[in-house]
């Protein structure tokens, strides 16, 4: 009796995952279909969802961070900071005298992660409100931007790598992180293709299909 019950328990385990990763499958279609059509920022609610123990398992914030080759006192640009978790794991390597700037289009992201770094003291996160078409950095003045999950979610990506090159210094890296199931996950080829059309190229890649991280520089 007992060999039956535990059987059926598997079963009934085994029908409701199924179920489950029929829906999540078909939930990621539709938001893939509405995303391509119609682009914008993730609700800053959202990102307390998606910042979560899984996510940092499979992208870690501290392996990000040291695929950048990150220095003590660069100047760091992050494109869409998110609850942080990857914002403070690259401020860390660049201190003491670095410094990140984290720059968000909506306010209550950057409310929250002001919150975020007053709360843990960390000193060098410096948060902005704005795009990532004109950022306000001089010429050939940031050592690294990063973008995680980030850059397919804005209308033009092509017209923000443009001015990415323009604040990055020569011997600068742009480094793009993706992660699969982001509704606006791109494949490796077609974030290459974006950085070709600017003028940059491929220095290093990392990871597979499912979670990948690009560094680009000048050519």
């Amino acid at each position: 009796m007992m060999i039956d019950l535990w059987l059926l328990f598997k079963w009934v385990f085994l029908i409701i995952m199924i179920i489950f990763l029929i829906f999540f499958v078909f939930v990621m279609i539709i938001l893939r279909i509405i995303r391509r059509y119609h682009k914008f920022p993730i609700p800053a609610f959202a990102t307390r969802l998606i910042d979560n123990p899984w996510r940092r398992f499979i992208q870690k914030p501290k392996i990000i961070a040291e695929r950048m080759h990150l220095e003590p006192g660069m100047i760091v640009v992050e494109i869409g900071p998110g609850k942080g978790s990857y914002t403070k794991a690259v401020a860390e390597k660049v201190m003491p005298n670095g410094k990140v700037y984290a720059l968000d289009i909506q306010e209550s992201v950057i409310e929250s992660l002001k919150k975020r770094i007053e709360k843990e003291y960390i000193s060098n996160i410096i948060p902005m409100i704005g795009d990532a078409y004109n950022f306000p950095f001089d010429d050939e003045s940031v050592d690294r931007i990063f973008a995680n999950t980030c850059l397919p979610e804005i209308p033009d990506p092509v017209r923000v790598l443009h001015d990415c090159k323009r604040i990055l210094k020569n011997d600068g890296l742009i480094s793009l992180c993706e992660l699969l199931p982001d509704p606006d996950y791109p494949r490796r080829k077609t974030e290459i293709r974006w950085a070709k059309e600017t003028g940059l190229e491929l220095k290093e890649k990392f990871g597979n299909f499912f979670s990948y991280q690009l560094n680009f520089g000048k050519e």
